[in-house]
């Protein structure tokens, strides 16, 4: 026992030592960022890779354990983003927003920036804007970017385009080969009247027969307004006539939709009455050749209390996973049912026959003023489920705001909390036509959530699009339903292993909670934990098929905590 206390603290020794080395490698970094950090005032730029800020990189003190991330990095505003992970290389990813650097208010001049990352959104190339020439000579102006990627890595965004000569805006489509660098084809995909808000999926389910078809909705506002439905079956070359989704009396904004396991469409939208959010459903099981009859499937007070009287709509996504949650669809909105905003989240187990009660996602205190709005949801490969929203409980008022995200491993029916926000932002616009903007967004792919929000720190009407590095934790579950006495990190099972092990703990409190694995020199090789924990007893897999044989250490910190066991891989 002696032996090993000893070893314990000789091991802490070296791992404080490697995290003050980094310390100093981090302040270089600090000095080498702030002179990179100037106004882009040209389209087409050199290459080049923005660093994660080092200031973003927090102690072990701090509740907020991701790295913040400036993606936009230009001084105009920036606002309404979008993001995507590539389904055929997964380091790949796209980010696109709404860009305001060639004017504001009185007169707006809204184009649409975007960056690109190779490694999974923790660094991003220098933001371009998209050539709106491609369009032809009446369509300059681009704004509300969605992304959507297919399974040969080919990135397309959508956007708004607004005539030149007409004022009219139309739906428009930019398609990228090269996994996000260039965007340099552009197609016009319906203007026959005014085009708004739009929202773009590709069908990703591999037993869908319509696998890879590309599909937008949208709001056309016309004599009557509806939620209008296109598709292109040549990779955005050419698009659809328009075919109804909602009904007459059912209009609204905000659409947004997901394919099913077989490949049946998923739309959902934002309408209601005085005062009342109601969100919509209708489905397609034709590949969008019709339409059913729309489905309320939540009802709630409008949302009150929003800065800048932002809008708030509902978002969707299916489980495409082989997991036990295979096929459940889940939407998420914001409403004001409980006294203040709220998010809440419904789930279909039929494709969307009947929908569940709502569970609140976010998880402060009941009715306490704050609010909550901006939900997206994604749901990854393994059945997880990650809601982005934007959140003010801990700020002084309701226009500080600050992203959070929660994540469910149990099909959505409970929810952690975790805060993305390493500085609460404020919310001041500029005027009516540049606002906050309407949405955020997140994609989530095997460990990796990527958001995307608006954030504005920077101070003045510098509105960013900021992300977080976020590696979600590895196969951890809760193992049963009591709370311990202690904390406590077990002995894994087996020891020695090969390739694989069990590795239990025990949470007494709430905490935030860090497990990491080490070499025999002391070199952190897996990330296991790194997150709030409620109470009560987790175990985990660890997969160490690509470490090699040796004597490896895990080490917990959860606040004071701090235990270390040695295990010993043998292949």
């Amino acid at each position: 026992m002696k032996k090993f206390f000893q070893f314990e603290t000789m091991f802490l020794a070296l791992v404080l030592f490697i995290v003050s080395v980094s310390s100093n490698v981090f302040a270089q970094e600090k000095d080498e960022y702030i002179k990179f950090k100037t106004p882009l005032e040209k389209q087409n730029l050199p290459e080049q890779v923005i660093p994660a800020p080092p200031l973003a990189l927090n102690t072990n003190d701090s509740p907020v354990p991701f790295a913040n991330v400036d993606i936009s990095q230009n001084p105009a505003p920036q606002n309404e983003p979008a993001v995507r992970i590539s389904r055929k290389d997964p380091n790949r990813v796209v980010a696109a927003w709404r860009d305001f650097r060639y004017g504001i208010d009185p007169v707006a001049n809204r184009r649409v920036g975007y960056s690109y990352s190779t490694d999974g959104g923790t660094t991003w190339s220098v933001p371009q804007l998209l050539d709106s020439t491609l369009l032809g000579s009446d369509y300059f102006k681009n704004s509300d970017p969605v992304i959507a990627v297919d399974t040969a890595g080919n990135f397309y965004i959508s956007v708004i385009t607004i005539g030149s000569s007409t004022g009219n805006l139309a739906l428009a489509l930019y398609k990228s080969t090269d996994g996000g660098v260039t965007f340099p084809n552009a197609y016009i995909a319906a203007a026959v009247a005014d085009e708004d808000k739009e929202w773009i999926v590709s069908d990703l389910s591999p037993a869908s027969p319509y696998n890879n078809l590309l599909y937008i909705t949208w709001t056309r506002f016309s004599s009557t307004v509806r939620i209008e439905f296109t598709k292109s079956t040549s990779g955005g070359v050419n698009w659809t006539n328009a075919v109804h989704v909602s009904d007459p009396n059912h209009s609204g904004q905000g659409s947004n939709s997901c394919s099913s396991v077989d490949g049946q469409i998923n739309v959902v939208w934002a309408g209601g009455t005085f005062n009342t959010t109601t969100i919509y459903y209708d489905k397609s099981t034709d590949g969008g050749d019709t339409f059913g009859i729309d489905t309320a499937i939540a009802d709630g007070p409008d949302p009150n209390g929003l800065p800048n009287n932002v809008n708030t709509f509902p978002s969707i996504a299916c489980d495409l996973s082989n997991s036990p949650y295979r096929g459940y669809l889940y939407c998420v909105f914001s409403d004001n049912r409980n006294g203040d905003a709220d998010v809440f989240l419904i789930r279909s187990t039929n494709n969307g026959q009947s929908w569940s009660l709502p569970v609140r996602v976010n998880n402060d205190s009941l009715g306490n003023g704050k609010i909550q709005y901006w939900p997206w949801v994604a749901v990854n490969d393994a059945g997880n489920v990650a809601v982005l929203f934007m959140d003010t409980r801990n700020t002084a008022n309701n226009s500080m705001i600050e992203a959070y995200v929660a994540r469910s491993s149990d099909g959505g029916a409970t929810f952690t909390n975790e805060q993305l926000s390493s500085q609460p932002s404020p919310t001041v616009t500029p005027g009516s036509n540049v606002r906050f903007g309407d949405y955020i967004c997140v994609d989530y792919l095997g460990n990796r959530v990527v958001p995307v929000w608006t954030d504005e720190r920077a101070g003045g009407y510098d509105m960013e699009i900021y992300t977080a590095v976020i590696d979600s934790p590895i196969g951890v579950r809760p193992f049963a339903g009591t709370v311990p006495d202690n904390f406590t990190l077990y002995q894994n099972y087996p020891n020695p292993f090969n390739p694989t092990t069990i590795i239990r703990y025990d949470v007494p409190k709430s905490a935030l909670v860090k497990l990491f694995v080490y070499d025999i020199l002391g070199r952190k090789v897996k990330t296991l934990v790194n997150e709030f924990k409620s109470p009560g007893e987790y175990e985990l897999n660890f997969d160490a098929s690509n470490l090699s044989s040796g004597t490896y250490f895990y080490r917990i910190q959860a606040g004071d905590f701090v235990q270390i066991k040695k295990m010993v891989l043998i292949k």
